[in-house]
């Protein structure tokens, strides 16, 4: 494919848009039962990085700490329920070793909000009351292959989401995009990950361990991403990105609406 040096934005937008458009009895659909569809079709974001086991609630102690001090009451997941974030959740069967003690569940629909009643309701410590900067629930990982900003658009409802403000997002401003990267600031809140416009998202949380696991050849990857030509990067972007982005494109909305 020949670099060809025309306005990337515009063609981006026009794609995923056309792309993502499903005619339904004559009308244009973009958002609705075609957006689960999406969700259940697609894997998510960066899939083989897996999470690292489960994401805790805020302010979890040290995971064997954790499990000698948690008891599986159920508080925190009644407290996240009265405010309406339902977010917690006790763990099932299939996770067995850590059966009835609670976690993140689903960050795409239900992140952590961050109120930080469930510490101050633990009645065992299990969960510490700190200040929500210093929650270290997990770190955000941006798959740089499906976001938008990476991908020659501008896209800022990561950074737009995210209750820590703009210290937790650096960004990489260039022709192929404003290019965010979530930095080591992170407190693992899920926010970013829910309100990314893609279908599925481009954003996944996994826990600090493994963050430490991965940092290495997640960042050479960025390294290498940065370090491509003009013509390098437009191969990757529409011989492989683009197509992924438009096939997830179902859900089109806030900045793309």
């Amino acid at each position: 494919m020949t670099y060809m040096n025309f306005t990337r934005r515009n063609l981006l937008k026009t794609s995923i848009i056309a792309g993502a458009a499903v005619m339904s009895g004559g009308g244009l659909t973009l958002v609705g039962r075609h957006a689960d569809a999406a969700k259940e079709e697609f894997s998510g974001p960066l899939p083989d990085i897996d999470i690292g086991g489960i994401i805790r609630p805020p302010g979890a102690l040290p995971e064997k700490e954790f499990r000698s001090k948690c008891i599986s009451c159920g508080v925190c997941v009644n407290v996240c329920h009265v405010m309406k974030y339902d977010a917690i959740a006790p763990a099932g069967f299939k996770n067995i070793r850590n059966f009835g003690t609670p976690y993140v569940k689903d960050m795409r629909d239900f992140p952590c909000a961050l109120c930080m009643e469930c510490p101050k309701q633990c009645p065992t410590g299990a969960l510490k009351k700190l200040e929500k900067e210093r929650v270290a629930m997990g770190m955000a990982l941006i798959d740089f292959g499906l976001c938008f900003g990476w991908n020659g658009d501008v896209c800022l409802s990561c950074s737009k989401a995210c209750p820590m403000g703009a210290k937790i997002f650096d960004f990489y401003n260039g022709e192929w995009g404003n290019q965010p990267y979530i930095n080591e600031s992170c407190v693992g809140c899920g926010l970013c990950v829910k309100h990314c416009p893609l279908g599925g998202s481009a954003i996944k949380v996994v826990t600090k361990r493994q963050y430490e696991k991965v940092k290495e050849p997640y960042m050479s990857g960025l390294k290498r991403l940065q370090a491509m030509s003009n013509e390098e990067r437009y191969n990757v972007v529409y011989g492989q990105n683009l197509p992924q982005i438009m096939a997830r494109g179902r859900l089109v909305e806030r900045e793309y609406r």
